[in-house]
């Protein structure tokens, strides 16, 4: 069952309701917090297994609805609770576009690309075709280190580089990269640090 093809409905129905039948094979969102419990043993384990990662993909959905339309330029706060949000228990690297407005209030939030436990390829054609598609001022580009350190490698330092000037060309600014710990203790900004 993939999750993320669900409605709201269908996913409280899942918390709310939960089947006492063991769960069809498991497909989340990247950023489901499957990983937190083994391959199921039990049919038992399996429910629960299923019931926590429907749980996971509703606050996800929530916690991107609440910030859609608020500005970021205001509490710079919000944007770092979300992602914490996003990405807990992340179990491989995913990347995420936070596309912003001319006063930096959210349009929409989307994971572009998945990958594996330490890289995600990310293409700076498809982060400005979207860009485009959702007629972007700004974007805050984010993505999980689910080996939980944050330091900015040299890889994410060149990404976002080519990621600035790719999105340059059609007149949108790049103001952050924020780097987050798939276990949410800690998260890395980019332009904090002098880095964009």
């Amino acid at each position: 069952m993939n999750l993320t093809l669900l409605d709201r409905d269908q996913l409280e129905a899942i918390l709310l309701n939960p089947s006492s039948e063991a769960a069809q094979p498991l497909v989340c969102s990247d950023n489901a917090v499957v990983a937190y419990l083994q391959v199921p043993a039990t049919a038992r384990d399996g429910r629960l297994r299923h019931v926590l990662a429907a749980a996971h993909e509703l606050l996800t959905r929530i916690a991107a609805e609440a910030i859609r339309g608020r500005s970021l330029i205001d509490s710079p706060t919000v944007m770092k609770d979300f992602l914490r949000v996003y990405f807990a228990g992340a179990e491989r690297e995913t990347f995420v576009v936070v596309f912003l407005d001319a006063s930096h209030r959210v349009i929409e939030v989307e994971e572009l690309f998945a990958g594996t436990l330490t890289q995600t390829s990310v293409y700076p054609r498809e982060v400005v075709k979207r860009a485009l598609h959702f007629n972007a001022a700004a974007v805050c580009l984010s993505h999980v280190h689910p080996s939980s350190q944050t330091e900015p490698s040299r890889a994410d330092e060149a990404l976002t580089s080519a990621l600035r000037q790719a999105l340059s060309l059609i007149d949108v600014r790049v103001i952050d990269h924020i780097i987050v710990a798939a276990n949410g203790s800690s998260l890395t900004s980019m332009a904090e640090r002098g880095l964009l």
